[in-house]
């Protein structure tokens, strides 16, 4: 008699009990990791706010992130990345889609580097977007004509005043006029698909060609891309184990190889336990309120398993 009056009091007493638990335990069986929670804050650099994984750099240190994507220059106005020795200024970047934005430093606001190279990269990091395509700027050319060439612009060379000019990948010098040009250097420089269609003709400007440099260039990168996605899904942080050279995944209890399995396993024996108590106090239906919390409100597998062969072994009393 005495249990039939308690007993709404009772399933009242379990709901509010488990709602308790959804919230709060997670909080209770462990301190947040460290690196897990330092990897938890962005990085603004220069003008671009919100930076995450794989890049670091300034507060945010490299086990937050990838070898090969610190980020400089955050004081500045635009963050830098090195790649094989080389400058990059980085104007935009999407997590979504894992490409950056990148042009080259020594050609920002100008044409006339004052060293030479073509534009490399680390392939094992960087490849570039299909929507790119090459310009080439010609330096320390001579002409033998009398005839004006198109797309031509000045620059000096070892301070000597030389003539320089573009092509593009429809245009070249050649095809320009059948005068001879001879042209000691050149660079190729990758520009995107929209800019460098205004290269493709003869009315192309300098104006057009340093447009198309500052705009820059598209590339994706990869930096353990599938266990990212995979560490972040399971509720962990990406980063890298400056110890072991490898990928890590920061969990609120401690690093793992590739995903978070902490919060499962330390949940279940405080959940048997107060399943436990409650059987204790004669609460009836207790087995299946508890099988319907473990495998559809916290939705694992992991938790099926284990409760199934606990009420299989008669681990409860009933």
């Amino acid at each position: 008699m005495y249990y039939n009056l308690l007993q709404p009091y009772s399933l009242f007493f379990v709901t509010i009990t488990m709602i308790f638990i959804l919230i709060h335990v997670p909080t209770y069986l462990s301190a947040d990791d460290a690196q897990y929670a330092t990897c938890g804050e962005l990085l603004q650099c220069a003008n671009i706010p919100n930076i995450g994984y794989p890049f670091w750099g300034g507060s945010r240190p490299e086990s937050c992130g990838y070898p090969g994507f610190q980020l400089t220059n955050c004081q500045g106005d635009a963050p830098i990345i090195t790649m094989e020795g080389q400058q990059f200024r980085v104007l935009a970047m999407d997590n979504g889609t894992q490409s950056l934005t990148v042009a080259r430093q020594d050609m920002w606001n100008q044409t006339c580097p004052t060293y030479l190279y073509n534009t490399t990269l680390d392939f094992n990091l960087f490849s570039y977007a299909a929507n790119q395509q090459n310009i080439t700027l010609h330096y320390d050319c001579i002409e033998i004509q009398t005839q004006t060439i198109p797309f031509r612009f000045d620059c000096n060379v070892n301070n000597t005043p030389s003539v320089s000019y573009f092509t593009s990948s429809t245009i070249s010098l050649p095809s320009i006029s059948n005068n001879m040009t001879v042209c000691n250097k050149s660079v190729s420089v990758p520009v995107n698909q929209t800019s460098g269609a205004a290269l493709t003709s003869y009315s192309a400007t300098v104006a057009k060609m340093e447009a198309a440099l500052a705009a820059g260039f598209e590339l994706q990168w990869a930096a353990n891309n599938t266990r990212c996605t995979q560490c972040s899904g399971s509720g962990g942080r990406c980063g890298y184990n400056t110890t072991t050279l490898s990928f890590a995944c920061y969990c609120s209890d401690q690093p793992y190889p590739l995903i978070c399995n902490s919060t499962s396993s330390g949940m279940y024996p405080l959940i048997l336990l107060v399943f436990f108590g409650f059987r204790s106090y004669g609460f009836q239906g207790a087995d299946y309120l508890f099988s319907f919390f473990l495998t559809i409100v916290i939705g694992s597998s992991k938790f099926q398993v284990l409760w199934e062969s606990s009420l299989r072994n008669g681990f409860f009393i009933k």
